[in-house]
């Protein structure tokens, strides 16, 4: 892939053939990931030389498109099938979307899934209706509609895309990192997710880590290492 951009009076060409993807999940507040933290986790892991791609899912932030897990999935094959070699780090359900993603791509190198469900079960009508509810008063999901209409399309596109039945199919190294504390999604979905996925793959459980483990350095600075191939352990607890 390349990128055309004027420096001062010169154009340039910038190629990038090999990179690191950032999926965000379900956004809790407006704006685009340009505008929250997930750029500074960009920066890090381009200075740790991970050239790396933040986006938008479609629906959300900047981006075109109506909310949709399916339109989520066709996004990231599409940026992942530009570059000749990719690594994707998911959070959240952005994490339950690169699972399903990395099932087809033949170019993915490694992939890390943090804090991300693993099983249609945990979507009761009650966490659907906080989801709902949320975007509809931040305007964080675009084209949403009705709760009922909300509801319907999310579960049949999650059934779809649902990760314990799609990380088996993922060749590629893995590391699932979790939270014992996560009360969004429950310890045990990633501890499925690594029970299910096979080899090779490592599990990281962070022992007093909520949900919102992008915020936590340790949590950054061990995927850093992985992702460069200095951490071989299988179970690691932090």
């Amino acid at each position: 892939m390349h990128f055309d951009k004027k420096i001062g009076r010169v154009f340039a060409r910038i190629y990038v053939e090999r990179a690191l993807i950032v999926c965000h999940g379900l956004p809790y507040e407006p704006g685009s990931v340009v505008e929250k933290s997930y750029i500074d986790l960009a920066g890090f892991f381009s200075k740790r030389g991970f050239p790396t791609l933040i986006f938008d899912f479609s629906g959300t932030g900047l981006s075109d498109g109506h909310f949709s897990l399916k339109a989520w999935v066709e996004d990231l094959l599409r940026i992942a099938e530009n570059f000749e070699e990719v690594s994707i780090l998911g959070y959240s359900m952005g994490g339950a979307v690169a699972v399903r993603a990395a099932a087809e791509l033949r170019n993915l190198r490694k992939m890390v899934v943090v804090s991300s469900p693993c099983c249609l079960d945990m979507f009761t009508e009650q966490v659907l209706k906080l989801v709902y509810e949320n975007a509809r008063m931040k305007n964080t999901l675009k084209g949403i509609g009705s709760f009922e209409s909300f509801k319907n399309l999310f579960l049949k596109e999650f059934t779809e895309i649902e990760p314990k039945n799609w990380i088996g199919d993922v060749g590629a190294e893995k590391l699932i990192v979790h939270g014992r504390l996560d009360e969004i999604v429950p310890f045990e979905n990633g501890l499925t997710l690594y029970n299910l996925a096979r080899e090779p793959k490592a599990f990281v459980e962070v022992e007093k880590g909520d949900h919102f483990l992008r915020q936590d350095n340790r949590v950054v600075e061990l995927i850093a290492e992985w992702l460069d191939g200095k951490i071989k352990e299988k179970i690691i607890r932090i």
